[in-house]
């Protein structure tokens, strides 16, 4: 509202004192004037009563009420990019309207409304009281050319007091208030208020348009005050009839220059312009002049529009919630949501200036890579049961929800809402889905190095272990291979993504503990039943989190621990140009730097060798990235959040009705961070600088410590090869040293290793140094009760020491002489088979063949009492026998003997019997054989080998139906293999993983992959061997 008078163009003739207001007298005389006239068509009564009774229920309004009225309209508002740039106006509801002061208008605009519309407007008082009586009447004559008696300062009371009816009852109100409003407001305030409410019909886009800012906007495409004379009095003439006017219609425009010449000769008959002025405008063609149509910021960028208006509302209404001493938190739901909307509603309408962090370029490419159907999958049609009812699922989008946030500041600097406004409107960057393995870092490993409780090198048990469930009793959690791998780092955990040791360390953390730094992190879509759900850390929440939360508090890593909210709206500002509101950033530390440096360092890990590795096909190996990939049970969810010192970008793929992702897309969220990241750096290398690197703090320390307790190494740790070096937090560097590992004397029954008794003999004895396990095991039978399809033992279960000693009690006397025993020879050597010993407290067999010294060695020892039968490798034909062992070390006759003789036969208990070695380590002719599980059909174990496996040889991998296979040849039986290691590398050339180890020489990879590499590597009792070649599938 502009409170001194504009510099308009005034007429050259002379016309009284204009702008100089009529003494109160006139005024009066004019209005009694008028109540004489009409009073001629009152029979018997007064003018004053008649007048009186149409006024009477009238209110009479302060100058703030009127003020609020005439100054305070609805208006269009507008959001920015970060640099100041326009996004687009607000929601209007297809109205524009744009407040402008009197001085911002141009002055030629000015002269031509009012020698249009009101040339005494400097003059009058409000009123015309000759208009106003030839148009009464004319009224009531019923004259059929009826000419205007209304004022500018009537026209603005009928749009803004007054209701739009027709009547003497609204003609006279009209009257007292023009009467009024320029006894209360200078006549510029009026032509300020009257040219910002004035109708203008339609823009270039079709929306309405009010007040002379938005008619030249929409119909010349420029600012009022930058109008020039032929422009101004085309709009000028406009009012009378908008849409009759309209320049954007052949006829509308030719109707429009008619009008244009009226109010050009008004202009020349009160002096505003020249002849020769109204000839030049005559001669100019408008069309040339004409606003184009542009895309609106809605059907441009519709995501990002309706965020700007939520989150304008939001902090606005907490900013006023705040103002009015009320607590956010203690108010309902529904009635927050209430208030909002009505919030919404005042910034569709009251012309705010939003200013946002949005950065222009990299949100339009965010928006690109969404939008393009080739970052994508192809449309589906699935079918989900909702309700106890089968639904079809119709041609569904591969949707993708994205947010990029400033580390330092909070500051979103683009967003990714979805693929296409049109199909679905959820906003899939702020609608919460469940986490998956993302969840991992900042409700598990996070809070567990803040509180001591684990470091990167830190073991953790992957072995099953049953949870309590309330509606099922007990729940096995799984690894996404179905398999347990045994105790491991917590850097290995999360490199590899298992499940289990995050379970663990989130149950050692205390889910509630966990979920607090969850919250300090930001998000605000946990509820009380997540602190109950033991699978929450692995994605199993009430809700889930959404893509803006998860990346915000991935950032606090990246920002040494301390957490920023994130925020879009920067700054606010009203139509008058206040600052209603603007933004502080105000960081809240969450961890210390040691712990924010220690998982990011996992991080990198997870993206340079782990399941996070397919981002390095965008990002090169040069710029230091950390990040954590993201997987739900049945493959519904699938995430990347990643981040550099600068930004933190975290991606969400999946379908808006949840459905299992295939496996062609499982890597979809790090291709689009990648490609994002790309962008970036090209478009602006200031917003993520490729050479920055995460800032390394004191106090942290490399240490050396046990692989299986986490204490210092002892000799024994060093002795098994259980050592690891890792980061450590200097405060929790450990000071005891490790007392798991014990030497002990282990046997095999069945599937379960327990201690041996003390009678127990040596060659039917594992003795090696074993370590504790950090808790018991469920047995076999528990785990398999809950799922039979997954593996019972954790892979290292050979290398813990039993907790409770062999069972089985020994029974008086000796054990009696295996029967039937038979040989056959074969290329692989002579087998031999028997029936096995009736006695329960049998250990096992012991194997003879007939020496060329003329009596009989043992050769072999069979452990397992179940196992009937031997291979001896050996290519000539021999004589043997077979003698049972019992607990107490009784050993039975010997059997019948079997095969060919070489030199005497002798049988034990003869009076002179063949000298058998002594069952020691130290002696030649007998060996050590470590534990393997029961189930890989051998009679005798390997021995403990001397050297690393030699180099395998004659990989190939070829397509199959199921995926890809690949083989190779047997390793010599001299390197005593134990298995062999399936690596593979998807791009063919770098970034192998390991996929499986396995006992056969062929592996099955189940994959829609057209292609990748492999390579081998054998593994026995001494380490693992040199990686093959590599094979290219064919």
């Amino acid at each position: 509202m502009q409170n001194k008078d504009a510099s308009a163009k005034r007429p050259r003739r002379k016309i009284g004192q204009r702008g100089r207001k009529k003494h109160p007298v006139q005024a009066v005389l004019a209005f009694c004037f008028l109540l004489g006239f009409m009073g001629l068509f009152l029979v018997g009564g007064v003018a004053t009563g008649y007048i009186a009774a149409l006024v009477k229920d009238e209110p009479v309004r302060s100058k703030e009420e009127i003020q609020e009225l005439l100054f305070s309209k609805f208006q269009t508002g507008f959001a920015y990019y970060q640099d100041g740039s326009l996004i687009g106006q607000l929601r209007a509801k297809g109205e524009d309207r744009r407040m402008v002061k009197i001085s911002e208008i141009s002055p030629a605009l000015i002269n031509a409304i009012i020698a249009t519309e009101d040339k005494y407007f400097y003059e009058h008082s409000g009123i015309v009281v000759q208009s106003t009586l030839r148009g009464t009447i004319q009224e009531l004559t019923k004259q059929s050319v009826v000419t205007g008696g209304s004022t500018l300062t009537q026209q603005l009371i009928k749009r803004t007091i007054l209701s739009p009816e027709v009547s003497h009852k609204r003609k006279a109100k009209e009257i007292l208030h023009a009467i009024r409003i320029e006894r209360m407001f200078s006549k510029n305030q009026i032509l300020e208020a009257y040219m910002n409410d004035v109708y203008f019909g339609k823009d270039a886009n079709g929306s309405n348009i009010y007040g002379v800012q938005a008619a030249a906007k929409g119909i010349f495409g420029k600012d009022a005050s930058n109008l020039d004379l032929a422009e101004a009095s085309y709009l000028a003439g406009l009012p009378q009839s908008p849409m009759a006017y309209s320049p954007f219609n052949k006829e509308g425009y030719r109707r429009g220059l008619e009008r244009q010449k009226m109010v050009l000769e008004r202009m020349r008959e009160n002096n505003y312009i020249t002849a020769a002025q109204q000839q030049q405008v005559l001669s100019t063609n408008l069309q040339a002049h004409l606003a184009k149509p542009e895309k609106r910021a809605y059907a441009e960028h519709p995501f990002l529009m309706m965020e700007i208006e939520e989150r304008t509302a939001e902090v606005l209404l907490d900013q006023k919630l705040l103002k009015d001493g009320r607590d956010k938190s203690q108010i309902g739901r529904n009635e927050y949501r209430q208030l909002l909307e009505e919030q919404r509603r005042q910034i569709l309408q009251k012309g705010y200036h939003v200013y946002t962090t949005v950065h222009k370029e990299i949100n339009t490419a965010m928006e690109k890579i969404a939008a393009n159907p080739k970052n994508f999958g192809s449309n589906r049609t699935y079918y989900v049961t909702r309700g106890g009812k089968k639904e079809k699922i119709e041609n569904a989008l591969e949707e993708v929800g994205a947010t990029l946030i400033d580390n330092k500041t909070g500051a979103i600097i683009g967003m990714m809402g979805g693929r296409d406004f049109n199909v679905e409107q959820t906003n899939h960057a702020t609608a919460p889905r469940q986490p998956g393995s993302a969840m991992k870092p900042i409700a598990a490993y996070a809070p567990a190095f803040e509180l001591g409780l684990l470091q990167p090198g830190s073991p953790i048990d992957d072995s099953p272990v049953l949870l309590a469930d309330g509606s099922k009793g007990t729940h096995l959690p799984l690894n996404w291979d179905r398999k347990y791998h045994g105790m491991m780092s917590a850097r290995e955990a999360l490199r590899q993504s298992w499940n289990v040791p995050a379970i663990k360390t989130y149950l050692k953390v205390g889910i509630p503990t966990a979920l607090d730094y969850v919250k300090k992190m930001g998000v605000t879509t946990l509820v009380d039943s997540d602190n109950y759900a033991a699978t929450g850390v692995i994605g199993g929440l009430a809700y889930g989190l959404n893509s803006e939360e998860i990346t915000n508090a991935f950032s606090t890593f990246a920002n040494d621990g301390n957490f920023v909210d994130a925020y879009m709206i920067q700054k606010i500002v009203d139509s008058r140009g206040n600052t209603v509101y603007e933004h502080n950033v105000s960081p809240v530390k969450v961890f210390s730097p040691q712990t924010a440096y220690l998982m990011t360092d996992m991080m990198r890990t997870v993206v340079n060798s782990g399941t996070g590795t397919s981002v390095r096909k965008y990002v090169p190996k040069g710029v230091d990235i950390a990040g954590k990939t993201g997987t739900t049970n049945d493959s519904f969810d699938l995430w990347f959040v990643g981040y550099t010192p600068d930004v933190t970008l975290g991606v969400w793929t999946g379908y808006d009705v949840p459905t299992t992702i295939p496996g062609s897309a499982q890597r979809r969220p790090m291709e689009i961070w990648g490609k994002v990241m790309t962008e970036i750096f090209k478009i602006d290398p200031k917003v993520a600088d490729k050479s920055a690197k995460f800032n390394k703090p004191s106090g942290i320390v490399s240490a050396t410590i046990d692989s299986k307790s986490g204490l210092l190494p002892s000799e024994l740790s060093k002795q098994t090869g259980h050592v690891i070096t890792d980061l450590f937090n200097q405060r929790f560097v450990p000071t005891k040293v490790d007392d798991s590992h014990q030497k002990v004397r282990v046997v095999q029954v069945g599937e379960v290793l327990y201690l041996a008794q003390e009678n127990t003999p040596d060659d039917f004895v594992t003795e090696g140094v074993f370590f504790k396990s950090p808790e018991p095991l469920p047995s076999s039978d528990q785990i398999s009760a809950k799922n039979s399809k997954v593996g019972t033992k954790p892979a290292d279960w050979a290398e813990r020491m039993p907790e409770k000693e062999d069972p089985r009690v020994a029974v008086d006397g000796t054990p009696s002489a295996p029967a039937g025993v038979t040989t056959a020879r074969s290329g692989s050597g002579t087998t031999l088979t028997w029936n096995a010993s009736p006695e329960e407290d049998v250990l096992g067999y012991r194997i003879y063949r007939a020496s060329v010294n003329g009596g009989f060695e043992k050769i072999a020892t069979v452990k397992d009492p179940k196992t009937t039968s031997y291979t001896d490798t050996g290519r000539n034909d021999h004589g043997y026998y077979v003698t049972a062992v019992d607990l107490s070390g009784n050993e039975s006759q010997a059997s019948s003997t079997s095969g060919g003789v070489d030199g005497n036969i002798v049988i034990p208990g003869d009076s002179n019997p063949p000298v058998q070695p002594n069952p020691d380590h130290n002696q030649p002719g007998t060996e050590v054989d470590p534990i393997v599980p029961p189930d890989n059909g051998q009679t005798t174990q390997p021995p403990v080998a001397t050297s690393a496996p030699s180099k395998i040889q004659g990989v190939s991998a070829s397509k199959t139906a199921d995926g890809i296979k690949v083989s190779w040849k047997k390793a010599p039986a001299k390197d005593h293999i134990t298995a062999y290691n399936v690596y593979y590398a998807m791009n063919g050339t770098t970034n192998y993983q390991l996929m499986d180890s396995v006992a056969e020489t062929s592996f099955v990879l189940t994959t829609n992959e057209p292609g990748g590499s492999f390579y081998i590597t054998a593994v026995n009792t001494y380490g693992e061997s040199a990686p093959s070649a590599h094979a290219k599938v064919k």
